[in-house]
C-alpha cells in the first residue's frame, strides 16, 4: 500500500492536509511515519543520507507552521519567538509540551513528550529538527545550537545527526533538549513588527480555543458512538439522541469540530477492533460488538484499515 493509500485508509482526506490547521490523530501519524521509514530504509539510502526524521524537519517552512510562524517571525527577538513556540507548540504537535530555561550561559528548550508510540522518537527528532531549521530561517542563519540531547537511542549513525544540526548530538540522555547560547535570546529579528505579532497571537489563541471546543465535542461523540454500537450501526438520529442534541445542532457542532459522524464511527470501530483483536475475542463477536450486520463487512473494514484480514492481523501479532 502506498503512503497516500495508507493515509486515506485511516479516514484522512488527503486534500485536507493542505490546510495547516488540519488535525490528524497521533496514532495515524505514528503508523504513517513507521511505514514511511520502512519505505525509506528499503530504498537502500546512500551512506551519508539523512534519517527520515531530519528530512522531515529540514523541510519545515513558514507555510507549514502557519500562524505560529508569522507570530514568531514578527516577535521582537529570538527569546520572544521561542516563548511563543513553548506556548503554542503543544497545539501544533499534539504530543508534547515545551519549556525554555536558562542554565549558565545556555538557553535550553526542552521537549516533554507524551505517549509511547513506536514512531515517537522519529516525531521528536523531526520536531526538534524543524525548530532548528525555522530558527536559522528567522535569524538569518545565526541561531546555531550548542548541542542537542535525545532521550532515546540513536536510530541512525550519529554523524548524520551532527551533519544536520552542526553541533554535538547526545543520545540516551535524561531529556530531549536544544541548547543555544543564552545571548542569542536578545537577537533582534529582521521581520519584527509588534502589530503583526499581536494580531497573529490573537488568531492563534482563537484557533486553540476552537480546537479545545472541538475536542470536547469529539470526546462526547466517541462515547455516544461506543454506546450505540451495541445495537448495530450508529445512525445520525441515535447518536444525536445519545448526546442530548437535536440533529440540526449535532450537524452544526460536528461541522465546527471539523468532523463527520461517518469518520468518527470508522475511527472508533478501528480503535476498538485493535483492542478486541489483541484481546483474543472471537471474530464473530468482534463484528457484532462493532455494529456490523455481517462478518464480511468487518473483514472488508479490516483490510481497509490494516491492509490484511482480521485473522491475519491477529496472527501476525
Amino acid at each position: 500500500m502506498s503512503l497516500s493509500g495508507l493515509v486515506e485508509s485511516k479516514g484522512v482526506v488527503l486534500s485536507d492536509l493542505a490546510d495547516p490547521a488540519c488535525r490528524v490523530p497521533l496514532d495515524v501519524i505514528d503508523d504513517v511515519l513507521l511505514e514511511a521509514r520502512r519505505i525509506s530504509e528499503a530504498g537502500a539510502p546512500m551512506p551519508l543520507s539523512l534519517p527520515l526524521s531530519l528530512q522531515l524537519g529540514g523541510a519545515v517552512t513558514p507555510v507549514a507552521l502557519d500562524v505560529l510562524a508569522y507570530a514568531s517571525m514578527s516577535s521582537g527577538n529570538l527569546g520572544d519567538a521561542i516563548g511563543l513556540l513553548c506556548q503554542f507548540e503543544p497545539y501544533r504537535l499534539g504530543f508534547a509540551q515545551c519549556t525554555l530555561s536558562e542554565e549558565g550561559d545556555d538557553a535550553v528548550v526542552t521537549l516533554h513528550a507524551q505517549g509511547d508510540g513506536a514512531a515517537l522518537p522519529l516525531q521528536i527528532e523531526a520536531a526538534m529538527a524543524g525548530w532548528i531549521e525555522f530558527g536559522r530561517w528567522i535569524t538569518g542563519n545565526v541561531s546555531h545550537p550548542l548541542r542537542i540531547e535525545f532521550e532515546h537511542a540513536a536510530e541512525a549513525p550519529q554523524a548524520h545527526y551532527e551533519a544536520f544540526f552542526h553541533c554535538p548530538v547526545l543520545f540516551e540522555r535524561e531529556r530531549n533538549a536544544v541548547h543555544i547560547d543564552r545571548a542569542l535570546l536578545a537577537h533582534k529579528l529582521a521581520a519584527s513588527n509588534p502589530d503583526v505579532c499581536r494580531l497573529m497571537r490573537e488568531e492563534m489563541q482563537r484557533r486553540i480555543e476552537r480546537h479545545a471546543r472541538g475536542e470536547q465535542f469529539t470526546v462526547q461523540l466517541e462515547r455516544a458512538i461506543e454506546a450505540c454500537l451495541t445495537d448495530g450501526a450508529p445512525t445520525l438520529e441515535r447518536v444525536a439522541e445519545a448526546m442530548s442534541l437535536e440533529v440540526r445542532a449535532f450537524r452544526a457542532q460536528a461541522s465546527a469540530a471539523g468532523t463527520t459522524l461517518s469518520a468518527e464511527v470508522d475511527a472508533v470501530r478501528q480503535r476498538l477492533a485493535r483492542q478486541y483483536l489483541t484481546g483474543g475475542i472471537p471474530l464473530a463477536d468482534i463484528s457484532q460488538r462493532l455494529g456490523y450486520s455481517e462478518q464480511s463487512a468487518f473483514n472488508r473494514a479490516c483490510v481497509r484499515w490494516f491492509g490484511v484480514s482480521p485473522g491475519r492481523w491477529r496472527a501476525e501479532r
